[in-house]
């Protein structure tokens, strides 16, 4: 939990603090550089995410990016589409890459999680994503490594990462004059997203 209650807590200083930072210019400069060209900037930017968030950059960072430059709405759908694709390019190049290798090295480890997410993808992933915790290149790659289909992991991993894109978009545009209550709002509804991930968490173990 601590990792990400500090980046959670570092984005939001930052949100916190880019008004004294003279942030009107800085968004400015900031839009106008993505927006530059018109759709060319945001597919730019779109680009980037994805590639970044596919090496392993967490994908809170691209969503605070994206809410600060376009808001809290088009900015989360901007980030989703790159953490979505990002999701999809982890898991293809480990089926198709790394999978025959890796079950001949780690055979043991892999069955673990074979047996973790395979027999309920959507619902387990769902869960993991939801869950503050983690990290997301591993995850994406480790059901690559599986027998798990993409669509159930993809679908349950585009849902999950819903509520905490919402939030970080929400500090991003925050960090403007006159949007503290998009902070609050932000903060809260991380809080929610994590407890729902335990309630997640604490059904399937009492199924299990």
């Amino acid at each position: 939990m601590l990792k990400p209650a500090l980046m959670a807590g570092g984005l939001i200083a930052a949100a916190a603090a880019l008004p004294l930072l003279s942030h009107g210019s800085a968004q400015s400069a900031l839009v106008s550089m993505l927006a530059e060209g018109g759709l060319r900037g945001q597919t730019t930017f779109l680009l980037l995410a994805t590639f970044l968030i596919a090496i392993g950059l967490p994908r809170q960072i691209p969503a605070f990016a994206a809410g600060y430059a376009f808001g809290p709405w088009y900015g989360t759908a901007i980030a989703l589409v790159a953490q979505s694709l990002a999701c999809s390019l982890d898991f293809i190049w480990a089926r198709t890459v790394a999978q025959d290798f890796c079950r001949r090295k780690f055979g043991a480890r892999l069955a673990w999680v074979d047996r973790a997410i395979a027999c309920h993808p959507f619902t387990t992933t769902l869960m993991l994503r939801l869950m503050p915790v983690g990290n997301n290149l591993l995850l994406n790659l480790a059901a690559g490594l599986t027998r798990v289909r993409l669509t159930p992991f993809l679908t349950g991993s585009a849902i999950g990462f819903i509520p905490q894109t919402i939030v970080f978009a929400m500090l991003g545009k925050g960090s403007a004059p006159n949007h503290v209550h998009l902070l609050m709002m932000g903060g809260a509804t991380f809080l929610a997203s994590a407890l729902l991930g335990l309630v997640l968490l604490r059904r399937k173990r009492s199924a299990a």
